[in-house]
């Protein structure tokens, strides 16, 4: 269960980002603005998954311009591992790779 932490904590991230309320003027996460800084970096990324996950590609880029890239990574982070799942069986891989190995004398 502990390999499959990431998944379940990635999961919850983009359901959150999902059904994140952007129009209310929510106080920010970010540690810069906390700090006094008017942006950062990062800023605007959350709206732009948001606008990602649901299909409004345009508003998300207007938002960050790494938003999508960040969206396509994070889904490949939870698939990935269920996929690696169904690839394996109690005994492994089900995919051998050639062994020389055991051919030598």
């Amino acid at each position: 269960m502990r390999k499959y932490s990431a998944t379940v904590i990635w999961t919850i991230a983009l359901c959150l980002l999902y059904f994140m309320d952007i129009s209310k003027g929510l106080p920010s996460f970010c540690l810069f603005k906390l700090i006094g800084f008017k942006s950062c970096f990062g800023c605007g990324i959350g709206h732009s998954i948001y606008y990602a996950l649901h299909f409004n590609f345009r508003q998300s880029f207007q938002e960050h311009v790494l938003g999508i890239p960040a969206t396509i990574c994070i889904i490949y982070n939870i698939f990935e591992p269920i996929y690696q799942l169904t690839k394996t069986n109690k005994h492994g891989r089900t995919t051998n790779a050639y062994d020389a190995t055991r051919l030598a004398t």
